[in-house]
Formats: C-alpha cells, structure tokens, sequence
C-alpha cells in the first residue's frame, strides 16, 4: 500500500516516529516537502528571546523518514487529484498513491494593504520567519536598524512573539530606544480568550513597556511608520502579522470539500468527500468538532494518523481522533518565566516556565 504524507507539519513528524516504532510489511511510505527540515513551534518564542539558537527549532526530515521506512522527496506538492489518486510535485513528477495524508500548515491571514502585505513578514511558515527575525537582530546589533517594531494581531501567538521579541531587544539594543507596538482590530486582546488569561497577560504587556492599541488596523505602511485607522502613526521597522491563519489557495483546486479553505474531515482524519485522503494539523477542519488552530492538537493526530495507516494495511477497521476539550496552554512572558491556563484558571509560578521547556525539549528529542 503507497501512502503519500503531503507536508512535513507535526502531525506528520508524530505519525513517523510512530511508525518507525513499529514497522509494517506490505507499507510504501512517502514524505515530500519543500524543506529538509520542520520547524517546531513551541520553541519559537523561546528563540525569538535570544534562549536557543535557530537550529534548535530544526527537526531533520530525511533521518526521520529513514527511521521509518519511508523515502523523502524534496519538492513541493502543487496539485492534488484525490479522484485518481495522483499528485504533482513542483519538479513535475506525477506521483500515483493509494492514500494521502495533507499536513501542510496554513499561512498567514493577511487582510490589509498591499504596502503591508509587501513590507510585513508572516508568523508562518516558522523558518522564514525565524530568518528574517534573525536579520532584523542582527540589523539592530549593527546599529543599522533602529529596534522599532510592531506586531499586527494579539492573539496568543502575537503577543508571546511581543514579549519574547521586546526581552531580546531590551538585551542588545542598550543604546537604543526600544518600541514593540501590540496591534490588534478587535476591542480587546486575547480575544475569545479567558477573562484570567487576558488580565495576566495584559500585566505582563504593560510591565514589559509594550504599547498596546486595540479597535486598531493598518490602513498603509511605509519602511519605517504604520498608518492606522485612527489615524495614528506607530514606528516600525520590523512589521511581524501574526493575525491569524489561512488555508494554502491550492487546496481549493483539488476538489476535496473545504471550510473557509481548509479540508473538512472527520472522526478518522479522512476528508468527509474523499477516504482515501486525510488531513490533520493547521490543514485540517475537524467538521466533528471544530477547534481553534493550535500545535497541541496537530501533535495529538499524529499517533491517530500512524494507527489508521497500520489499520488500513491489515484491513482493520479505522479507530476514532476524539479532540480534548481543553488542554494546559503554557505562554511565554519573554524572560524565563510562563503562564499556565487551563479550565478558565491561570497560574503565574516560578516553574512554569521549566516545565514548558522540559515539554517542547522532550518533544524534539522523541
């Protein structure tokens, strides 16, 4: 049986240690993605804060697929035809399967000016990012770009990048006025977040000397200054969007029944038009029980995605992805310190931030 795994996500990266653990006769397994490596998003924050190098985000493909029997291809995927059961890679390969699994990630959702569009630098995908963070850094540390920078979108993710971000700089730019701008459309920040979480956070914002501005979006942006729609100007040289995700526009071309453009699944991870095709991670659309996009629920298919596979080469039947209801969120604050929330109740504790580390380095290392 010829199994396609479309993207190097981490589910993915799950589903293969899985399955080098336990391995099956009869499988042809396939990886293709366009990088050699995957970044890990639970780092991210911890590198943007200067903690870890920018390989510590990296986890190596090929060994991976090595490990478990599968071959790695290099290359884009940039057509999928679920009805023949055929790919196409950006080199031209036509590639014919039985399965295939779509662990792609999303991109940045980007509803703004084209000048913002072309001066900003997306949250995804993370290695882009992490370099282009890393040139910003070192632009600073030369003095050739002033530590001015702005993030478009406090949610999570905007405002741990906030944090981290304004620790490192406030580290290296000791001659230079620091300025992290926190941007976000709606009235409030974390929103739909829990009440606890958004006043920690908040303290935590205000603490750090991070300016906040809410009911704001970017109407223009030049190489230095936003323009908002207050009619404020913020100064940036260094423009992160962290708003939220979108689905990659080719999907859309593949016939495979989407939500807002993402590929709707079901209780197995399969897409709800075509069985021989799943989805999982950011790609995914759980119709079952939609959940917010997060890296805890795309790490918790894989081990779903590897058990499907072994059921389908013995012809057994497909076991079921029940999605928690809520899961321990662990939030940078920059320096070495992190906030738990679960249940609607938020913990500010000196070991937090250990225990964060412990779980992404455990991760890395399985």
């Amino acid at each position: 049986m010829r199994v396609l795994l479309i993207g190097g996500g981490h589910t993915h990266v799950v589903a293969l240690r899985h399955l080098a653990r336990k391995p099956q006769a009869g499988l042809d397994l396939h990886l293709v993605s366009s990088d050699s490596t995957t970044s890990y998003s639970g780092l991210l924050p911890g590198h943007v804060a200067g903690h870890w190098p920018r390989n510590a985000l990296e986890i190596p493909l090929e060994p991976l697929c090595k490990a478990a029997g599968a071959t790695f291809h290099i290359a884009k995927a940039t057509h999928l035809d679920p009805s023949k059961r055929e790919a196409i890679f950006s080199d031209g390969r036509q590639f014919g399967f039985d399965h295939a699994s779509l662990d792609i990630g999303a991109i940045a959702a980007i509803d703004a000016p084209e000048s913002l569009k072309a001066r900003g630098v997306p949250v995804k995908p993370l290695g882009i990012f992490a370099d282009r963070w890393m040139e910003f850094v070192a632009d600073v540390q030369s003095q050739t770009r002033p530590p001015h920078l702005a993030i478009v979108g406090a949610g999570t993710a905007g405002i741990e990048l906030a944090l981290s971000m304004k620790y490192h700089l406030d580290n290296i730019a000791a001659v230079q006025s620091v300025c992290v701008s926190l941007l976000e459309r709606s009235d409030c920040i974390l929103p739909g977040a829990s009440d606890s979480l958004r006043r920690q956070l908040a303290r935590a914002l205000a603490k750090a000397g991070i300016v906040i501005k809410t009911s704001a979006s970017v109407t223009d942006a030049t190489d230095d200054t936003l323009l908002l729609n207050s009619g404020e100007t913020v100064p940036s040289r260094f423009t992160v969007l962290a708003s939220g995700a979108r689905p990659y526009p080719w999907l859309a071309e593949t016939g495979l029944e989407t939500h807002v453009g993402f590929i709707v699944v079901d209780e197995t991870l399969r897409s709800v038009s075509h069985p021989a095709i799943f989805a999982c991670g950011d790609t995914a659309h759980l119709g079952f029980a939609p959940k917010p996009k997060a890296g805890v629920y795309a790490v918790r298919q894989g081990p779903v995605l590897a058990e499907q596979i072994i059921r389908l080469i013995k012809g057994e039947a497909l076991t079921t992805y029940r999605p928690q209801l809520d899961y321990l969120k662990l939030v940078s604050l920059g320096h070495r310190r992190a906030l738990a929330e679960k249940w609607g109740l938020t913990l500010n504790l000196p070991g937090l931030w250990s225990l964060k580390r412990h779980i992404d380095l455990k991760f890395m290392e399985n």
